[in-house]
């Protein structure tokens, strides 16, 4: 949805907050820990997610690239591998090229396993409760 086709703020918000999407600075961090970690085959699937389209961003957003936000399409098991690495990457007190932490490194990619699991609460791929 570009901002000729009516992103609004309160449009971008919502999807950017999706457990689906995440920052491209979080994804560019990620495959850097997936490339030391020898998964080159999810680290470059990182890489081509980054040459798609991010999330459009409204009218009146000045920042730029570093900004965009993608909606990721891997499957669960995927992100469980990421998930794992970047776990270990933190345990290990690893640090991202600018020195700074991986605090909330693992809590997003967990939240995309949630999400395309159908465990997290917003997820659509949540299984339909019963009434009672």
């Amino acid at each position: 949805m570009s901002a000729e086709s009516g992103t609004t703020w309160e449009s971008y918000r919502r999807v950017c907050d999706r457990g689906d999407v995440l920052s491209r600075w979080m994804l560019e961090r990620s495959r850097a820990l997936l490339l030391a970690a020898g998964e080159r085959d999810l680290a470059e699937r990182i890489a081509d997610l980054l040459t798609t389209a991010p999330v459009a961003k409204p009218p009146g957003h000045r920042a730029g690239a570093a900004t965009d936000f993608f909606v990721l399409d891997l499957d669960p098991a995927a992100g469980e591998r990421i998930l794992s690495v970047v776990t270990a990457a933190a345990a290990a007190g690893t640090r991202t090229a600018e020195g700074r932490s991986l605090a909330g490194f693992s809590e997003a990619w967990q939240e995309y396993v949630d999400w395309m699991s159908g465990t997290h609460p917003r997820s659509p791929h949540r299984a339909a409760q019963p009434p009672w």
